[in-house]
């Protein structure tokens, strides 16, 4: 179904019938949601402006009030309580982002020397894995999402998200059609202090989005980094039944997450040890930080100013979501600019399940920045 509002959502929520994309994702909502946008009506203007009964409307703005995306303000008055942006209010935060966004792709540039040098130095070149192979991960995923929000979260220029009616924290805010880049993209990540792993998801990219590894499998992930290893094996060090490590790691290699190389398994998909992360990930978050000072913050009276001129005071407890909003279209601005620029390749429409997915080893301190206060 063609969407009329590109939804974002940011945080966590544990109720599947209350989650906002959810109570979003008819047409119905989407057009009284953008009719509402920045202006009270009642239910019979909302439906003479859409072209539908007052009937079907009110209960669609029942539906939406349940986890406060709506509000009842005077009477028989509505208008939505969370930020949205239709195709015209949406140009100068886009316009502001393509800037920005040039500016943070310059300032990695000069960086990529450096980021090449660190890389070569880390465990995953001995598992024959190349910078042209790992270039999405480190400088899309780690830098340009994880290691921009980390920092602007660690320098207090985004709030942790509200805890909501359906119990759970998050922003919510949505764009009429979308953000105006070519390519959008950001990074599902599964996490415990003793590792994890994570993927690069895309609108275009057509692969699996969850982690191949149950909680209880990651030790076969963490004990399968240093070299190939026999089911036999990798049951000694995990200490997990043999019979279930062979079903699991045949089934692994079937979904070539790995190679089965008579009987020895080998993941094809890099693992960042403990050491890798205080090599890389320093130097992603040195980058990350400079970006923030030097590009992101001389930039926010115009952001703020931006705000009050939209006359979003209004939402004024939403203006985490504002500011997510914009960092996240920035953020896909800086991939179209990557891929433009010669950086990145193109990202491919189809891929292997390992395209822009790894796993590591010990906390990815990226990752905190995202869980709930």
């Amino acid at each position: 179904m063609s969407q009329l509002i590109e939804f974002s959502f940011y945080g966590s929520s544990d109720n599947t019938w209350l989650n906002p994309h959810i109570l979003t994702r008819s047409l119905l909502a989407q057009r009284i949601l953008l009719s509402i946008h920045n202006k009270e009506r009642t239910p019979s203007d909302i439906g003479a402006q859409i072209g539908v009964h007052k009937d079907y409307v009110v209960d669609e703005l029942r539906r939406l009030s349940q986890n406060a995306l709506v509000v009842n303000t005077n009477e028989d008055l509505w208008i939505a309580d969370f930020i949205i942006l239709d195709a015209e209010e949406k140009k100068p935060f886009v316009d502001l982002a393509r800037d920005i966004a040039s500016e943070e792709v310059s300032r990695i540039r000069r960086e990529l020397p450096q980021l090449k040098a660190v890389f070569e130095k880390c465990s995953v070149r001995n598992q024959c894995f190349t910078w042209e192979q790992m270039d999405y991960i480190i400088l899309a995923a780690l830098i340009a999402d994880l290691g921009v929000n980390y920092s602007l979260h660690r320098k207090g220029m985004v709030a942790p998200p509200p805890e909501r009616p359906d119990g759970g924290r998050w922003y919510y805010w949505g764009l009429e059609r979308g953000t105006d880049s070519k390519r959008q993209f950001g990074v599902n990540s599964y996490s415990t202090k003793l590792g994890g792993t994570a993927h690069i998801w895309s609108r275009l990219l057509t692969k699996p989005s969850i982690s191949p590894f149950k909680p209880d499998e990651m030790p076969l992930m963490f004990a399968s980094a240093n070299q190939p290893l026999t089911a036999s094996e990798l049951a000694q060090i995990t200490q997990i039944e043999e019979a279930a490590v062979e079903l699991k790691m045949k089934r692994l290699s079937s979904d070539s997450y790995y190679s089965d190389a008579e009987g020895k398994f080998k993941a094809n998909f890099p693992i960042l040890r403990e050491n890798d992360l205080g090599l890389i990930i320093r130097e992603v978050t040195r980058v990350s930080n400079t970006i923030v000072d030097k590009v992101i913050k001389p930039k926010s009276v115009v952001f703020r100013r931006l705000f009050r001129k939209m006359k979003l005071d209004r939402l004024n407890r939403e203006y985490g979501a504002y500011q997510c909003m914009f960092y996240h279209i920035i953020m896909d601005h800086v991939l179209d600019q990557f891929v433009e620029s010669g950086i990145l390749p193109e990202m491919p429409k189809k891929a292997r399940v390992t395209w822009g997915f790894w796993g590591w080893i010990g906390e990815l301190e990226l990752l905190s920045f995202s869980k709930s206060p």
